[in-house]
């Protein structure tokens, strides 16, 4: 997991093609065929002041948290830093949520889902960006791998309250891709835990991130999600 599969100058001189251009505060993200193929997530086109603390952090921050995550199924594997301004890791092929219709995905897929964001959690980690389909991956043989940890946090030293409402915020954002895309499989215990998220998430919305769904449509799907909770307390039954 520490050593370096390839150095910057072999980077720069290897195949490669971009996946993502970043935005102000985000790096390049790139797929490079070199010994095998990776994704290298590269912050050195951020201006010097930047570049030198922003972008080391931000590097260092992540590939620590996938050193945390090393082992677990749905993780990208052999992560390294190629230098202090670029993580690298092993390319996954497969297709991102965002790219998936409602019906294509069987609910044993979201049941592996979340068992691998339960160990991330039982590892003392929380992503926090999963509600971007963009970082959900199912892969070549359909299975889940979750990317993309910038935002993730440590919660092994959190109190308890606090660790839990970050899990909550993980777990609601696959429970909103659930209700998407294989609709009547949820449960009502899964529910709950989105009802929670609609009602709270304006305290924690980050904004700037294009979503899969539409905001009209994702607030159809959040919307029946209270109507029936709301419908149910009327009629006294699950609160």
């Amino acid at each position: 997991m520490r050593v370096r599969a390839f150095t910057r100058s072999e980077f720069e001189h290897a195949e490669r093609s971009a996946l993502h251009r970043g935005r102000w505060g985000n790096a390049d993200v790139w797929r490079v065929s070199l010994r095998g193929e990776w994704v290298v997530k590269d912050f050195r086109k951020f201006a010097a002041p930047l570049r030198w603390t922003w972008g080391v952090w931000l590097a260092r921050r992540e590939w620590l948290v996938l050193l945390k995550l090393n082992g677990l199924p749905g993780i990208p594997e052999q992560a390294f830093l190629m230098d202090r301004l670029a993580l690298g890791e092993r390319y996954v092929e497969g297709r991102p949520l965002r790219a998936v219709a409602a019906g294509q995905v069987p609910s044993p897929f979201f049941e592996r889902l979340e068992a691998v964001v339960r160990a991330m959690h039982a590892r003392g980690v929380a992503h926090l960006d999963l509600r971007n389909a963009g970082n959900i991956l199912m892969d070549a043989a359909g299975e889940p791998v979750l990317l993309d940890f910038q935002s993730a946090v440590s919660t092994a030293r959190l109190p308890g309250p606090l660790r839990r409402r970050l899990e909550w915020i993980d777990l609601s954002g696959i429970y909103k891709h659930w209700m998407r895309l294989a609709p009547g499989t949820l449960g009502e215990a899964r529910e709950r835990v989105l009802l929670w998220q609609v009602r709270n998430r304006k305290w924690w919305r980050i904004r700037g991130y294009r979503f899969s769904m539409s905001q009209r449509a994702l607030k159809t799907h959040e919307l029946a999600v209270l109507a029936k909770y709301d419908g149910k307390k009327r009629d006294g039954g699950t609160r």
